[in-house]
């Protein structure tokens, strides 16, 4: 048997091996099925700059061999040499310029497409009580508290804005968990959630995201690209999740001891379920604070009955 057999037996034995392996050793190339148009961009590009990497290890790969084989040495004669005047690898740097301009251009409009929020859907919040700043393709709404400020009324919390502005969420990052901050609510009152982010279907979403303590990131690749949360700084992202269910992630950056645990995770429902997990929050918010008012006035009785007592 020659040894060109050799070599090509044992390359279509690997070949098929690798085809062959168990699911659970295989190694994935892409990121999460996306469920929101940002994440489905960079999906796309990752799924293109792969392919081009691809290419072009085959092509450099392809070009060693080839140069190998032509100019190997052989028994008995001379090895064939290779000159080339000046400028001969011009039309290739020449090609590696257009191909990496092209890379850039590409990457400039993706990241724009990214960043340009859409509308909420037909089967969405459509009235949201919040209203949105700072995004590119967002327009500042004008909401119900700014029509009655503008005519010198005294806003009411929990007004509306128009139907066009998104769900406006706040996510806090601590050592070593997630605290969401969702509209409406009584004044000076917030209704929250620590872990999960609940939020309904075919709705435009932004987060406003800073930390209390050091930085962490918010990364959730399902539905959109990685975000910084620092320490004083509110930073914007979005998403539209097209798909009741519940996605992970989890922060990549280094935070600590437990940074592992450190995960994010959001739930994604109909609307009549995310209202009704909304206004349960607000109740269930509006009884613990009932029950600590009351502690705190026995307290209060009790310290003034002893005062009394001891005077």
């Amino acid at each position: 048997m020659s040894r060109r057999t050799i070599l090509l037996t044992v390359a279509s034995t690997l070949l098929a091996l690798a085809w062959a392996a168990a699911p659970a050793y295989a190694v994935e190339f892409a990121p999460p099925a996306p469920h929101s148009p940002n994440a489905e961009t960079i999906h796309s590009s990752y799924i293109v700059m792969i392919i081009v990497t691809v290419l072009i290890a085959l092509a450099i790969n392809g070009a060693l061999i080839a140069a190998v084989v032509r100019f190997r040495e052989r028994r008995g004669a001379e090895p064939a040499r290779f000159t080339a005047g000046r400028g001969a690898l011009r039309p290739l740097m020449a090609g590696l310029g257009v191909l990496a301009l092209a890379i850039f251009i590409y990457g400039v409009v993706q990241t724009e497409d990214a960043r340009e929020i859409e509308p909420t859907g037909a089967d969405g919040l459509t009235s949201n009580p919040t209203a949105q700043v700072g995004i590119k393709g967002l327009s500042p709404f004008a909401t119900a508290d700014d029509e009655q400020s503008a005519t010198g009324e005294e806003p009411v919390s929990g007004s509306e804005p128009s139907e066009a502005a998104p769900l406006e969420i706040d996510a806090i990052a601590q050592q070593w968990l997630w605290r969401f901050e969702y509209p409406g609510g009584r004044p000076g009152q917030r209704t929250f959630t620590y872990g999960e982010l609940v939020v309904p279907v075919d709705t435009t979403v932004v987060l406003n995201i800073t930390s209390t303590d050091v930085l962490h990131s918010w990364h959730v690749p399902a539905l959109g690209g990685q975000v910084q949360a620092s320490p004083g700084e509110v930073v914007q992202t979005w998403f539209k999740a097209d798909e009741v269910g519940r996605y992970g992630g989890n922060s990549t950056i280094f935070s600590g001891t437990s940074f592992p645990a450190m995960h994010s995770f959001v739930r994604v429902v109909t609307v009549p379920e995310y209202i009704a997990y909304v206004k349960r929050l607000q109740e269930d918010l509006n009884k613990a604070q009932g029950i600590v008012q009351k502690v705190q006035v026995a307290q209060d009785t009790a310290q003034s009955a002893a005062a009394g007592v001891g005077g």
